[in-house]
């Protein structure tokens, strides 16, 4: 075994053990830890069946297995970057329309430099 493939290998576990303990402390969603687990065990693959690897980036023209590795990395980080910009899209749409709720539960704000709305009501207090 060779060293890149015990640092793949070190790498996946470190990732898979990193992503159950963020999931036990709550700071991130199980759909997303799913998503990271399948990516660990991915690495364990890749790092167990290099000469695989190998075969397929050879026949699809590519001369490095590392090079058909990265490629793909980077194609499933675009693609997860796009996720999270949808997801934090959806999430700017419903703070707006919150932020409107609230503004309408509240009632209207009083008009700019109305001092009587800041002073507190002092007339009801026996002294």
């Amino acid at each position: 075994m060779s060293k890149l493939e015990i640092a793949v290998l070190l790498a996946a576990a470190g990732l898979f053990v990193f992503v159950i303990e963020v999931v036990r402390r709550r700071r991130l969603s199980e759909g997303y830890a799913v998503l990271w687990l399948v990516v660990a065990v991915s690495g364990v693959l890749v790092g167990l069946a290099r000469p695989l690897v190998d075969r397929v980036s050879t026949s699809v023209g590519i001369v490095y297995g590392t090079s058909l590795v990265f490629s793909v990395t980077i194609l499933f980080l675009l693609a997860v970057s796009i996720n999270l910009s949808m997801h934090v899209s959806k999430l700017e749409g419903q703070i707006e329309d919150l932020a409107q709720e609230v503004a309408f539960l509240r009632g209207p704000l009083p008009p700019p430099g109305d001092d009587a709305a800041a002073e507190p009501d002092t007339s009801d207090q026996t002294g």
